[in-house]
């Protein structure tokens, strides 16, 4: 009985001898991005300028150039100090949407 294996594609000699370009620093825009932790039911962000909508089914946070919506149960503000906020509650959904929607 005969075997097949399957057929790996083979990368470029290149690639293969490029390791510098997994360590390269991130784009600059990465450094834009929310930060936001979940962790046991408490939602942590950094950088968070302003709550625009709070109540107990959605909290919507201006987080720079992103509007972050967390929408769930029972959500309430433990912390707000600095840029620092700290929410609990049952998050359900997080949406994520641009502040200024004609900017790239």
């Amino acid at each position: 009985m005969k075997r097949y294996r399957r057929s790996r594609k083979k990368q470029p000699e290149r690639q293969r001898r490029e390791p510098g370009r997994w360590f390269r620093p991130p784009e600059q825009e990465f450094y834009r991005l929310p930060d936001l932790m979940l962790r046991s039911g408490h939602v942590a962000t950094d950088g968070c300028r302003r709550v625009l909508d709070f109540t107990p089914e959605k909290l919507c946070l201006d987080l720079g150039d992103t509007i972050v919506t967390l929408y769930g149960e029972r959500l309430r503000i433990e912390s707000f100090s600095g840029r620092r906020l700290i929410s609990a509650g049952l998050v359900s959904r997080i949406e994520f949407g641009r502040k200024w929607e004609g900017k790239t």
